[in-house]
């Protein structure tokens, strides 16, 4: 993992979701990847004792305690919430389509709009630079969109992050029920400057999807493919690991392709989209490369377009779109944003008093090319690539 990024030319990284329960593994686990940084990300939103405060109307400065404890407990530099009271609800009432942002998790009596709420001002409060790194509900499935935007409004305009927005971007129009709706979730973003995002773009090829969405997991199981799989259910949390190949000639997985990159192209701030395959759920981060050729050559773009799924092809508005991101979008959406979304001050820049971390591309190399090895790699001004 560290010499695929080190080679790529990144040198941090975050582990986006982390039971507080599971972290000192999980540091253990972070502190053997060589070369690079590491930081995460610790879950809340499903955790009892969050609830059970929540139904007990504690108090704001009471959950903010609680967050404020999780977060220096765990040694993450932010909070992720999954499906706030999703898996929660799912574990005591079992199989359910939806669970919306109103929905209450029976046994406390609390919305996910109240846990959501509750921990974005928990969040500002306690002054956490990353603001609440949110995966929605009722992730991946036909109709969606109006989870993600609801969400938005339920930010009340407080700075969110929404992960992986890519997988809410769908409607249920046409024959087959699924469609794109990344236009109005574009504008949506677009409109509302305390929104940031990251993609979630889907690669073809096969990956294995790892969430904390034990519901959203559950679900997917049965297109487990191979078909093995694993649930687990656990105190504060859970999740599953489900198998998973996204194929080109698939009518959904060709439209979620195209949804994605739509996203990429319409949303307008580079300051606000990152760039990310939701690793592994959407594919592999080794991916990028593929990626950024994807939204930096139009005419690779066209080229890949007419490979995918026919009808997918014909309803989708990509090969309408005709934005390309330069070299200096790029370097903002995927160094200098990040790095100052995460409070990170001193990466992310080339100024004085910056960590020597410096990437060097050679742009004689086609684009896909020159980002999968790069000529020369700094970490702490100590060169640890050359030549890929």
């Amino acid at each position: 993992t560290g010499y695929r990024y080190a080679e790529m030319g990144f040198t941090t990284v975050i582990e986006p979701a982390v039971l507080p329960i599971n972290a000192f593994l999980t540091q253990l686990e972070l502190e053997q990847i060589p070369m690079i940084d590491k930081g995460c990300l610790g879950i809340v939103g499903n955790d009892n004792f969050l609830l059970d405060a929540l139904n007990k109307k504690k108090g704001q400065s009471f959950i903010d305690d609680y967050v404020a404890w999780n977060i220096n407990s765990s040694k993450c530099i932010g909070l992720k919430v999954i499906n706030a009271g999703g898996t929660e609800f799912f574990k005591y009432s079992g199989e359910s389509e939806t669970f919306e942002l109103d929905d209450v998790v029976p046994q406390y009596g609390v919305s996910s709009r109240q846990i959501l709420k509750s921990l974005n001002i928990a969040n500002e409060n306690l002054k956490i630079p990353h603001p609440v790194h949110v995966h929605c509900n009722n992730l991946g499935m036909a109709g969606n969109i109006n989870s993600i935007l609801n969400t938005i409004d339920a930010s009340e305009g407080r700075r969110m992050h929404l992960a992986h927005i890519q997988f809410y971007g769908y409607g249920n129009k046409g024959k087959n029920g699924f469609s794109s709706c990344a236009f109005e979730l574009a504008e949506k973003v677009n409109k509302n400057k305390n929104i940031s995002v990251d993609i979630g773009q889907v690669i073809f090829k096969p990956t294995m999807t790892i969430s904390s969405d034990l519901w959203k997991q559950n679900q997917a199981k049965t297109y487990a493919n191979p078909n093995k799989w694993v649930l687990s259910e656990i105190e504060d949390g859970g999740g599953g690991v489900v198998p998973y190949e996204y194929k080109e000639k698939n009518f959904v997985n060709a439209l979620q392709w195209a949804i994605g990159l739509e996203l990429f192209l319409l949303i307008k701030d580079p300051w606000r989209v990152f760039l990310t395959t939701d690793h592994p759920n959407g594919g592999p981060f080794t991916s990028y490369p593929y990626l950024i050729r994807l939204l930096m050559d139009f005419d690779f773009r066209n080229s890949q377009i007419e490979k995918i799924n026919k009808t997918a092809n014909k309803i989708s508005s990509l090969k309408d779109i005709k934005r390309t991101y330069s070299f200096y979008e790029l370097a903002i959406m995927t160094r200098a944003a990040p790095a100052r979304i995460l409070g990170l001050k001193d990466r992310g820049s080339l100024k004085i008093g910056s960590i020597a971390d410096i990437a060097v591309y050679n742009p004689n190399k086609p684009i896909d090319k020159m980002f999968e090895s790069a000529e020369l790699v700094f970490k702490n001004g100590i060169e640890i690539v050359r030549g890929g």
